[in-house]
């Protein structure tokens, strides 16, 4: 049986980053995941680190990206088995229930979930978190997001793997470098209001 959920874990020389939003991961009330890692060949001790969880629902691949973030997350969407896809960056962490309010939505009928974030910048970081907020997108989403701009932080978002491909995935075209989120959440808005 395939998990019902893909995490897309993106990841370079962030191996204490990665061990804390892995552990995030395996800390989650909702348990049908798979994890996909997909390295850009870090020199630190990330294939180790990833070893030492033991565990078959972390499966890692290898990519050059040559610095295009979205050729790490296309590859992890070619392997993901999920029907949900959700991302997380390797220095970002979810809270427990993060996946299970997620499915609760995509079970409803959602296409896309996100919501707001924390800011944290240091692994020991206690207070002064600073809040990224995901405003409530109105019909039609496309222009809601044309004319608002984007909304939808990364670490934050499930979206049905279908759905992203049917968009071909995230651009890699090196002109998107740091926008190529935003384009594909315009693109997933042309083929759903969900």
């Amino acid at each position: 049986m395939n998990p019902l959920v893909s995490i897309i874990i993106p990841t370079y020389n962030r191996a204490e980053d990665l061990k804390r939003a892995l552990q995030s991961v395996f800390d989650q009330t909702f348990t049908d995941w798979e994890v996909v890692v997909v390295d850009n060949h870090s020199i630190d001790n990330t294939d180790s680190l990833i070893e030492s969880f033991n565990d078959p629902k972390i499966r890692l691949f290898k990519i050059h990206n040559e610095g295009v973030i979205a050729a790490s997350r296309n590859l992890g969407l070619k392997h993901a088995l999920g029907e949900y896809i959700a991302f997380l960056d390797s220095d970002d962490w979810w809270l427990p229930k993060k996946l299970e309010e997620s499915i609760k939505y995509m079970n409803q009928g959602a296409d896309v979930v996100y919501h707001d974030l924390f800011v944290v910048t240091k692994l020991d970081q206690r207070f002064n978190w600073r809040r990224t907020w995901g405003r409530q997108l109105k019909s039609p989403v496309f222009y809601d997001l044309v004319e608002k701009g984007p909304t939808l932080p990364n670490s934050s978002v499930v979206v049905r793997k279908k759905i992203l491909n049917a968009i071909n995935g995230l651009s890699e075209d090196k002109n998107m470098i740091g926008i190529e989120d935003y384009d594909a959440w315009l693109r997933v808005a042309l083929l759903s209001e969900k």
